[in-house]
């Protein structure tokens, strides 16, 4: 008897090809039939095919069904039921989608410049330059039509011998990709998994007695493509570019030549198409490619997503477009504010100038935090680490400015692998990031298999809650000599460099009894086999709560603890993070959790244990100052963010931040919590509103450009949430009245909730500019003042009159405006005037 089950889809982005290759790598391994049934659309699919899979359209939500038949059905049954209840839902990843703002405005100094442009939907940020480069398109019925009539058994021999070099075509591709480029790699094994499938073979040769090959493919490609097109996913719709791409790629096979002209970049170049495929921007000069504007693409598209991985700036939904830049020579792609600009003139190539060097200037300030160590500014320490998956990561990580490795999750090496990788192979990886440490901490964990991670070829058991079942340190014994493997393979690796041995999902002493007996056994085989070991130490990870109370015990068997804040959060509060009907509950800030933490913190430091933490928790700024309160000796994150982290680690008081974690641990509410700590930061962050890096010297020929530096600098110096929101505040006081004031000096201003920071920024012109064109009055000196709207004392009115009054007088302008000074002694000279003249706004 055939057996079934039901389920409801709850992946976001529906079955398309990933997780239609976790079902077909399951199913394949059963001789029995298997289907999967959209019972919402009353579609059918062969489960072992990913192209049938995809096919039936099962969006988020759809209720399906699985059906086996066949003598192994009850085998297939239990192993397709428990992935589906305990693994499915893990299988893909939400595809990053940028917040669109369709009512954002171009900024004030871009609009005045009188662009000639059209408006797009952002899919990939940035902002490109360069020659448009018009990419046809590839029409197979149309190329079909003009082609010689061809025999069934000719077209046939030409779609199997086409089949078989495009699947040798994307094989080659694979193999020559970099392996850091997960991207482009995932999206050729995608490609490859469906070039061969059987029913895209099977669809391509019952067409086989159309007119010729070329017919044959473009009547093949239409059928695959009508389900993904006619589906209400607009993921789904755009896996159809896929289809047509590959189909494009063997009709190229099977002609022997490219079917339209290939695009070759000599310059840098913005490529306008109806549509991209991923093998067409592969093949693009990456140097050269400055941007893409697609009449047709989603944020989802595989050509988006590619585009990202290279930071290349991608507009879409843009129409008539060839028709725009018909006859112009270059274009600006502004994928910032979601706009296409042809032939700017200098004004537009002005602001765009401006827009780099401020990007340029905020990197800048984060220079100097990727070579230090992490230190508030009243000399205490907290180190920064880098998590990595992969050793290629290492590399990178220290040349992002991390100071060790705080987590090496290993388990990648292990479901990378059809089998365990063997000592060898691990030694191998595990010395090439010590090596790349060169001397600085490298935290690696242990196998952390279970849960959410399951191995194929391990016989892990199904299990009804498997995040609290066998997994990680639990299972060590049962398979006790793929863990004495890794073992030895890391304390062989120690005789390159210090190791740190950390052990995931800790929960009572006897664990830790064990791993440390073993770990010294280990240790003890090497020696009598003459292998050297270097220094090396053993640590746990605390993810259970019940650690708190043995930590004391154990502290004379390891050296380390390391949080693992998102188990240890969804442990705390009996909260599946994965559940989004109790999402809410999931939240590290929870009063009652920091307060356990703080605990936690203490009894480790009593113990002699050093302290540190990784997970989500790690990379927020607003749990920084608690961590920093609570005693950490490191923190452990994503590397990009580490420099940024950094930078805010270097304005906390450490005192401060002792009061907070008093006041924090008192509140109720998480959202609380976020207030007092938001509130905090301000506080910690109170610069004067006067400060010579708001002094700039500039050679502006115009009022736009004046204002957009000054507000810029306001930005780059973290006084303004957005630049161009200041910028439109202050033009929003100048149309009531020109701020200039006479004398050669102008007093823009505005009270704003975009401002944080009350400033007055200086601008000295090397040449007068207009600044009132009613009267034609010009100025060579401005000087801007900025507000925050939650200054209620009136700030900024008292600080224009007093500069008004002051600049009545002649010898303070002279002074102010005094220009055969050197651009350091003027801006000392102009902090010494202002800070006379507003003494008591300063204090």
């Amino acid at each position: 008897m055939t057996r079934q089950f039901e389920f409801k889809n709850e992946l976001a982005n529906g079955i398309h090809a990933r997780p239609a290759a976790e079902i077909e790598s399951r199913t394949k391994a059963f001789q029995c039939h298997i289907s999967l049934v959209n019972r919402t659309k009353g579609i059918t699919a062969n489960a072992k095919s990913v192209l049938s899979l995809i096919g039936i359209d099962a969006v988020l939500d759809d209720v399906c069904q699985f059906i086996f038949d066949g003598k192994d059905e009850l085998a297939a049954f239990e192993h397709i039921h428990h992935f589906i209840t305990q693994e499915f839902s893990y299988c893909d990843e939400p595809i990053e989608v940028i917040e669109l703002n369709d009512s954002l405005s171009l900024p004030v100094s871009l609009k005045l410049s009188n662009p000639c442009y059209v408006r797009g939907s952002i899919a990939s940020k940035g902002i490109g330059q360069g020659k448009p480069i018009i990419c046809s398109q590839v029409n197979l019925h149309q190329l079909a039509d003009e082609t010689e009539q061809q025999l069934s058994e000719t077209v046939t021999e030409h779609l199997l011998v086409g089949l078989e070099k495009l699947q040798q075509q994307l094989f080659s591709a694979i193999a020559a990709v970099d392996s850091k480029a997960k991207e482009e790699l995932a999206i050729l094994q995608a490609h490859l998994q469906i070039a061969d499938d059987p029913v895209f073979s099977e669809t391509l040769l019952k067409h086989a007695k159309q007119t010729n090959t070329l017919k044959a493919i473009a009547v093949a490609a239409d059928e695959l493509k009508a389900p993904l097109l006619n589906s209400q996913s607009s993921y789904m719709k755009e896996r159809a570019l896929d289809i047509e791409d590959l189909c494009t790629q063997l009709a190229c096979l099977v002609v022997g030549e490219s079917l339209k002209k290939p695009v070759v970049l000599t310059s840098n170049s913005i490529v306008i198409a109806e549509n991209l495929t991923p093998s067409e921007l592969l093949g693009f000069d990456k140097s050269l490619l400055k941007g893409i504007v697609l009449a047709h693409a989603g944020q989802t598209s595989h050509t988006v997503i590619l585009a990202r991985s290279f930071g290349i700036p991608v507009l879409t939904g843009i129409e008539n477009l060839q028709s725009f830049i018909y006859g112009y020579e270059w274009v600006v792609l502004d994928a910032q504010y979601g706009c296409l600009i042809r032939e700017p003139d200098h004004r537009v190539t002005e602001f765009y100038k401006l827009e780099a060097r401020k990007c340029v200037a905020k990197n800048d300030l984060l220079v100097p935090f990727m070579t230090t160590k992490g230190i508030t500014k009243d000399g205490q320490s907290m180190a920064l680490y880098a998590n990595i998956a992969v050793g290629l990561e290492a590399e990178i990580a220290f040349s992002r400015g991390a100071e060790g490795i705080g987590l090496f999750r290993t388990e990648m090496l292990f479901m990378d692998h059809p089998q365990a990788p063997t000592e060898q192979e691990q030694f191998e990886i595990y010395s090439e990031v010590v090596k790349a440490a060169n001397g600085k901490k490298v935290i690696i964990r242990t196998l952390d298999i279970g849960g959410d991670k399951p191995l194929a070829y391990l016989d892990l058991p199904q299990e009804e809650n498997p995040f609290l079942g066998y997994r990680a340190v639990r299972m060590y014994p049962q398979y006790q000599a793929m863990i004495e493997s890794q073992l030895r393979a890391l304390l062989r690796a120690s005789a390159l460099g210090d190791i740190d041995i950390m052990i995931p999902m800790v929960s009572c002493v006897e664990e830790v009894k064990w791993i440390y007996q073993l770990c010294h056994q280990c240790a003890e085989q090497l020696t009598m086999e003459g292998q050297s070991i270097g220094k090396w130490r053993l640590g746990i990870m605390v993810e259970v709560p019940s650690a708190l109370y043995f930590l004391e015990k154990i502290s004379s068997w390891i050296d380390f603890v390391s949080i693992g804040s998102n188990d240890l959060t969804q442990y705390f509060m009996a909260c599946d993070r994965g559940n989004t009907k109790i999402k809410s509950l999931y939240d590290s800030l929870n009063p009652g959790f920091i307060a356990f933490l703080r605990d936690i913190a203490v009894t480790a430091k009593r113990s002699g244990l050093e302290l540190g933490i990784c997970g989500e928790m790690a990379s927020d700024r607003r749990a920084l100052p608690l961590l920093l309160a609570m005693g950490f000796d490191e923190i452990s994150l994503s590397s990009p963010n580490i420099a940024m982290l950094r930078s805010q680690l270097h304005i906390l008081d450490s005192e401060a931040c002792q009061y907070l974690l008093v006041e924090v641990v008192s509140k109720e509410t998480a959202d609380e919590v976020r207030e007092c700590i938001d509130a905090f930061w301000q506080q910690q962050s109170q610069p004067e509103i006067l400060d010579e890096r708001l002094v700039i010297h500039c050679e502006a020929k115009d009022k736009t450009s004046v204002i957009k530096m000054l507000t810029d600098n306001l930005e780059i110096q973290g006084r303004v949430i957005r630049g161009d929101a200041a910028e439109q505040a202050i033009w929003d006081r100048e149309e009531i009245f020109a701020t200039s004031l006479g004398f050669g000096v102008a007093i823009p201003h505005c009270k704003s909730e975009h401002v944080t920071h009350n400033s007055i920024s200086i601008a000295h012109l090397s040449e007068p500019i207009v600044w009132n064109d009613v009267e034609n009055e010009c100025v060579s000196t401005v000087i801007m003042l900025t507000m925050s709207s939650h200054d209620k004392g009136g700030t900024h009115m008292s600080i224009f009159s007093k500069l008004a009054r002051k600049l009545m007088h002649s010898d303070f302008r002279q002074q102010l405006m005094q220009s055969d000074m050197e651009e350091t002694e003027k801006t000392e000279q102009t902090m010494e005037l202002l800070r006379g003249c507003l003494f008591k706004e300063m204090a």
